[in-house]
């Protein structure tokens, strides 16, 4: 059974006669079978949770693959050279990074929500860099990762997060970079960049004309004393970015899910990787939805995580979107990370950025 069978099955109506969602976290863990499933009506309640459906990594094919009922199409470099990056801190780690750099406040190791740093949109701006930087022949060189200790490689995260911060304590930027104050990081314990828009102007600085190719960039840290992170913008892919979708108010946050959809099919064939946010949580009641709860209300003006569109797969006469998440090169939920990929329709996605140069 698949998962979006498995969350089918599992989901019942409730006394009120609204919708009993299941246990998100059925969501976490993919069935363990030779190849994708079906996948669920755009209505269909499995929607509403935290994530997508989980895919493991054996489904997907770089390419145009035939499916059951329709087609698979993913990105070159995706699977193969495509860097995975995981913001999933260490208990370890954590007590490392206090003794040496003496944050204020310190970081948390918070062993009671695995979801590691809420760093989603730096890191995921690095991979459509790594992508675009593999297709012009760029080296992947090799950095230590302030987010969890291990070795990773690409363009490090860290650095567009510090220029983010950076213009967001300057009073002529700040408006363009703002920060969520009303929840803090769960590690660092400070505010946290939630403007996609912003990360996609971080990335495309060089192909903009914002800065010339020798210009060496600085930004001190967010949170390590002492540290200050430095880069040439000619690291940076010479690319201009587009804006394909913003903040559409419905509680699908796309009213007619196939606009989007062909929108990001065309972006995805055309260009490569887009930048994404997945609309703000909004099974926020208990896990009861109903045509008139307030859990059917997206808040249009915020995405609630970043991530990356890599491909699609085209059901019948639906399609739906595959996306890399950023908790490392898994497939299931462990203490060390989450799945790599996920599917969602159009719908589940608030705005989207394409590059080009």
């Amino acid at each position: 059974m698949s998962a979006a069978l498995v969350v089918a099955a599992a989901a019942a109506m409730g006394p009120s006669g609204c919708i009993q969602l299941p246990d998100r976290l059925l969501l976490d863990f993919p069935p363990k079978r030779d190849r994708i499933g079906p996948l669920p009506n755009y209505d269909d309640p499995s929607w509403v949770l935290e994530q997508g459906l989980p895919l493991r990594r054996s489904w997907l094919k770089e390419g145009r693959t035939p499916i059951p009922g329709g087609e698979m199409y993913i990105l070159p470099y995706t699977l193969t050279t495509l860097p995975y990056k995981n913001v999933e801190e260490t208990e370890e780690w954590v007590a490392k990074i206090n003794r040496q750099y003496a944050p204020s406040p310190p970081w948390r190791y918070r062993p009671e929500r695995r979801m590691g740093h809420y760093k989603c949109m730096s890191v995921s701006s690095s991979v459509i860099v790594d992508w675009l930087n593999l297709q012009r022949g760029a080296p992947m060189p090799e950095y230590r990762s302030l987010l969890n200790g291990k070795i990773e490689r690409g363009f490090d995260h860290r650095k567009l997060d510090a220029i983010y911060y950076l213009r967001a304590a300057q009073p002529e930027t700040e408006e363009d970079y703002p920060l969520l104050t009303l929840e803090m990081d769960p590690v660092e314990q400070v505010p946290i960049p939630y403007r996609m828009e912003a990360f996609a102007k971080i990335i495309s600085m060089h192909g903009r004309n914002e800065v010339a190719a020798d210009t060496w960039i600085e930004a001190p840290d967010p949170t390590l004393p002492g540290v200050i992170h430095r880069f040439r913008a000619d690291e940076l892919p010479a690319i201009r970015y587009r804006v394909l979708f913003q903040y559409v108010p419905s509680y699908r946050v796309a009213a007619d899910p196939d606009l989007h959809g062909r929108l990001l099919v065309d972006a995805l064939e055309r260009y490569g990787p887009v930048l994404a946010g997945i609309r703000v949580r909004f099974a926020s009641s208990g896990g009861v939805v109903s045509a008139t709860s307030a859990a059917r209300l997206a808040f249009p003006n915020i995405s609630g995580h970043g991530i990356v569109i890599v491909g699609y797969i085209r059901q019948e006469d639906r399609v739906y979107f595959v996306y890399r998440e950023t908790f490392g090169p898994f497939d299931e939920l462990t203490s060390h990370g989450g799945p790599a990929y996920r599917v969602y329709p159009a719908h589940a996605f608030n705005e989207a950025y394409t590059f080009h140069e």
